[in-house]
């Protein structure tokens, strides 16, 4: 009962990866991100065919 107790009480304290405010305010703008994500996509994709074509 007591161990339940204090793990709420660490976990109430620690700020997650998820929380607001957890990783701050981002660098890029919008159109930068989608951008960035878009190009992404595009590479990743391209890494999977090959693995596929290769068997890796």
């Amino acid at each position: 009962m007591q161990h339940k107790k204090l793990q709420g009480d660490i976990e109430s304290n620690n700020i997650g990866i998820n929380q607001k405010g957890a990783w701050g305010k981002g660098k890029l703008e919008i159109k930068e991100q989608v951008c960035l994500s878009l190009f992404y996509w595009r590479k990743i994709l391209t890494f999977e065919v090959l693995g596929f074509h290769f068997g890796i």
